[in-house]
């Protein structure tokens, strides 16, 4: 207890002598205590809930000599002493067994698994084949000022390079025969999409005309405009020399150049004339396309072939004839213009994204159809709204639409051509007659119509397939109409 208070020397100035003053204060701190001993009591009144072995195996401090001053020994409490309760360890506590530890690693990696599962499959869906996306464009060329009409022979030596011959097949036994013609100069090619709708989880052959033969892989392909790319590796083939479909003109001479009947053999050529700039005809059931009508055989397997004009430049991409009809001589080519707007999107982006729709389905009321259901005006009949239409909660069922950018609605094909010239996000003006008799005029923002593709990565096992699907030629696209 001596060696714990230093003893100092201290002299005060207004006292002489030395003295103890910690010794001189905890006495004072004692009288102090002894003047309230009930607070001593409650102080030294500590409990100890501790088992009699857990004091034994950890003994509190007062009991153990460590070599410090006890204060509260022999009634030498010290004021305002906090007791403070012994802390025990944790004696049950178990470790993770090796099997949980096991099971927790296992749910771990399965969780992964899947999400990274579910993101492949949609990241599959989206880019099958594609590889990296890129640009690439072609132009149209305009016809040749003060130049005489090539020959058939020699439109056929000049273009004959850049049509192939296409084989689909699956595993299944599935088949079809097609054509394409060359894109670009590093292997791609542009035919119809139709050409796999019969044909599930498709592969494809490629055959040039210096009778080589290639494995291609599908970009991307729309249903609507019946437009599909295709792609073999390599580089130096010869694309073909695409004009303006803009510039054809009724009974102008073309000659179709494809492989009709058998994908692996020489192209054929059939020739005729223009026998519509630009009929409308319906490519599925909800849409229509304006096409290049000819009376050129345009036979199953050579969908996807070349309409030439006799400069040897392609106006357009041939599809099937018409099939199921009682026509002759009538076969469609799909318009180069179409065409270079069309794939373009479709290998940088993998679908149509400017594609425009106005989101409404509709009866077209002419003069005759107006005069017979007693309607006072002509234009288009709402039928129904779709909830991504830009009309939608603007107009309802049984108004009328009369007027489009201010043109009179006399036949629908009015408002398919301005939406077909148009691009998603174009803001158009629909004058509406509405149920209530009051003409309102509105404006509306054109939506994206992506559109979707006849391919498919799953093989058709049902035992009753269509019919046309032993005809070789991929199914005969029902033009027009549809499928």
């Amino acid at each position: 207890m001596e060696d714990f208070f230093e003893k100092k020397d201290c002299v005060d100035e207004g006292t002489e002598g030395s003295g103890n003053t910690e010794a001189t204060a905890f006495e004072d701190n004692l009288e102090n205590q002894n003047e309230y001993p009930e607070e001593q009591g409650t102080l030294n009144s500590e409990e100890n809930n501790n088992s009699p072995e857990e004091q034994e195996q950890y003994p509190p401090y007062s009991s153990q000599n460590f070599g410090y001053p006890d204060f509260g020994r022999d009634n030498t409490a010290v004021q305002n002493r906090i007791n403070y309760s012994d802390v025990l360890p944790v004696n049950d506590y178990k470790p993770m067994s090796r099997g949980l530890k096991v099971f927790a690693l296992i749910m771990a990696a399965v969780i992964m698994l899947t999400g990274a599962s579910v993101a492949g499959y949609f990241l599959g869906r989206s880019s099958v084949g594609s590889g990296a996306r890129k640009n690439v464009e072609v132009n149209l060329s305009a016809k040749p000022a003060d130049t005489d009409e090539l020959t058939a022979a020699e439109v056929y030596e000049k273009v004959n390079s850049s049509v192939v011959g296409v084989t689909v097949y699956n595993s299944a036994g599935d088949g079809s025969q097609a054509s394409g013609v060359f894109y670009s100069e590093d292997g791609y090619i542009v035919t119809n999409d139709h050409i796999y709708s019969e044909v599930g989880a498709p592969k494809f052959k490629v055959y040039t005309s210096d009778g080589k033969e290639y494995d291609a892989k599908y970009i991307a392909g729309d249903q609507v405009s019946d437009l599909a790319v295709l792609k073999i590796d390599g580089s130096g083939f010869a694309p073909a020399q695409f004009g303006n479909s803009d510039e054809i003109v009724f009974g102008e001479n073309v000659v179709a150049i494809g492989r009709p009947s058998d994908a692996t053999q020489a192209s054929s050529i059939t020739k005729g004339i223009i026998s519509s700039t630009g009929r409308r005809v319906r490519t599925t059931s909800n849409y229509s396309a304006k096409l290049i009508q000819t009376d050129s055989a345009i036979n199953p397997g050579s969908s996807g072939g070349a309409l030439v004009n006799m400069y040897g430049q392609v106006i357009g991409i041939t599809s099937s004839k018409l099939a199921g009809v009682s026509y002759d001589a009538v076969g469609y080519a799909i318009p180069t213009k179409t065409m270079k707007r069309i794939c373009e999107e479709l290998i940088k982006e993998g679908r149509v994204v400017s594609r425009a729709k106005l989101g409404i389905t509709y009866t077209a009321i002419n003069s005759v159809t107006a005069e017979i259901n007693g309607y006072d005006c002509v234009g288009l009949y709402v039928a129904s709204v779709s909830e991504d239409s830009d009309l939608f909660g603007k107009i309802s069922e049984g108004d009328v639409i009369t007027h489009i950018n201010g043109i009179e609605v006399t036949s629908d094909v009015i408002v398919l051509d301005i939406i077909e010239e148009s691009s998603a996000g174009d803001k158009i003006s629909v004058t509406v007659l509405n149920t209530k008799g009051n003409e309102v005029t509105l404006d509306a923002v054109l939506k994206a119509n992506t559109g979707e593709s006849s391919y498919s990565t799953v093989i058709d096992s049902s035992e009753n397939k269509d019919d046309n699907s032993s005809d070789g030629s991929g199914g005969i696209f029902n033009f027009p109409f549809g499928e």
